[in-house]
């Protein structure tokens, strides 16, 4: 019978770092107070005892050195082994992640702690100071409760940071196009109403008109044909059409002063190019994002329908390695998609479910909770059927669907494999309704990684998506082509 215990969050690799030091004043703890200038050091061992009071270390590299330096002669004055010492910290801004790097490359435990929590180990609640805060990081490396390895490393940590910097980019791109509904509808009323203008808005032409000398005077007084050229040049159906529209309601709107127009006009232009520069800006994002994931099991996440790239990479790049996370229960909770329970009373007392918390990672839950909408509406029909049951039962239907996609994705992630009907999951299925499965469902999983421009890359043979390919093509003589 596995033995359980009630120590379930701590830290393996503080644990194993304990055992092997076989007393606890045999091993050292580090905890520091992370800053922009200097941090604040503080050596104590296992038992809490101060072995060197607070002092500073420059956050560089010279300040690393000499940090490296006092521990070393500590721990030869006390007779403690340098594999028995190591560092801690509360999870911090960009500007210590430098220093907690170059530690790690020299092989030095280096444990991050939440600092909500480190809050709550301090001895005074009312103050705030430096030595008060060290204290709490270090009770709290001393309880073993830490993150001794980050959760994105490698592929993920460069995945993530793309995921993250797009996701601030869209940001940007939509405070920009509020921007630009505000001076359109003063320069020009119900231009970006595609019912009134015909034109769809912030489409190619769209933006063509409005980034050079915008007015509803300027449409209204062009040449027909000209006008016709231009929205052809830019992808705009039926131009001939769409031009004469746009003419005749110039005269059914208000238009500005004279007086202010080429004030708005001005403003305008600015505004659409950054728009541009910005939506320029997030397709290459997308692209290096599509290659990035295809080296990554997260790559079969797009073979659910009505998950795209983006969507897939945004929960691969917040999980990280399927194969070093932990329970599901706890990415979920981690998620914040499950809601709290409090229960008393005996076992007599009831159970209250209350809303989710909103300690989480935000990110994560914005992309799973996305991920579960976009199932319930365009999802494969048994996943559909589950999103329409739920909310017929009064659940949280898109939190429901969301729950049952991260299982799913776990799945998909640690067995690689691609998603699969429930009918045809079974192995004595034949073979000729899977592989007729596979070459329905093929276009459309190619044509997710083709606009992204990564198809080549993702389904190379060194590839996961393309072992796969092969391995299909093989089993069931079926071909799959680019």
């Amino acid at each position: 019978m596995k033995k359980q215990n009630i120590y379930r969050n701590q830290s393996q690799e503080i644990l194993s770092l304990f055992e092997s030091a076989g007393e606890r004043n045999k091993a050292m703890c580090i905890p520091m107070d992370y800053a922009k200038k200097d941090h604040v050091v503080m050596f104590c061992n296992g038992n809490g005892d101060i072995l060197r009071k607070p002092f500073s270390v420059k956050n560089s590299l010279e300040g690393k050195n000499y940090l490296v330096d006092q521990v070393k002669k500590s721990c030869q004055h006390r007779g403690i082994k340098l594999q028995h010492v190591f560092f801690g910290g509360e999870d911090c801004g960009s500007y210590a992640d430098n220093f907690i790097s170059a530690l790690r490359s020299d092989s030095w435990v280096v444990a991050g702690v939440n600092a909500c929590d480190a809050k709550k180990h301090r001895d005074n609640k009312q103050a705030s100071t430096d030595i008060l805060d060290l204290l709490g990081i270090c009770k709290m490396l001393l309880s073993c409760k830490g993150n001794c390895s980050p959760a994105q490393t490698g592929i993920y940590w460069n995945l993530r940071m793309l995921v993250r910097q797009r996701r601030k980019l869209v940001q940007m791109a939509t405070g920009v196009k509020r921007r630009i509904h505000f001076l359109v509808d003063q320069i020009f009323p119900g231009f970006l109403d595609e019912k009134k203008s015909g034109i769809f808005p912030f489409s190619k032409g769209s933006l063509a008109l409005m980034g050079n000398r915008f007015s509803v005077h300027q449409i209204r007084q062009r040449s027909r044909s000209t006008l016709s050229r231009l929205l052809a040049r830019n992808l705009v159906h039926h131009a001939d059409h769409c031009a004469e529209h746009l003419q005749k309601y110039t005269s059914q709107v208000l238009q500005p002063p004279a007086k202010y127009i080429a004030t708005l006009q001005l403003a305008l232009q600015q505004q659409v190019k950054l728009y541009i520069c910005l939506q320029e800006n997030i397709q290459q994002l997308e692209k290096e994002i599509a290659e990035h994931l295809a080296q990554t099991p997260g790559a079969f996440l797009t073979s659910i329908r009505g998950i795209g790239i983006v969507l897939a990479a945004g929960v691969c790049a917040e999980i990280g390695d399927p194969d070093k996370q932990k329970s599901l229960s706890q990415i979920v909770s981690y998620a914040g998609i499950v809601p709290r329970i409090k229960q008393t009373g005996g076992v007599q007392g009831k159970t209250q479910v209350k809303k989710v918390g909103k300690r989480c990672n935000r990110i994560l839950k914005d992309y799973v909770v996305r991920s579960g909408y976009h199932i319930g509406i365009n999802g494969p029909e048994e996943l559909k059927l589950d999103h329409k049951r739920r909310g017929a039962q009064g659940q949280h239907a898109d939190f429901g669907m969301s729950r049952r996609y991260l299982r799913m994705a776990m799945c998909l992630m640690r067995t690689s494999q691609t998603y699969l009907p429930k009918n045809l999951r079974d192995t004595r299925i034949p073979m000729e309704e899977r592989a007729q499965y596979y070459v329905l469902t093929w276009s459309t999983l190619r044509d997710k990684w083709k606009k992204k421009g990564a198809l080549e890359f993702a389904f190379d043979k060194d590839r996961l998506l393309g072992q796969w390919r092969n391995v299909v093509q093989d089993l069931y003589g079926i071909e799959l082509e680019l």
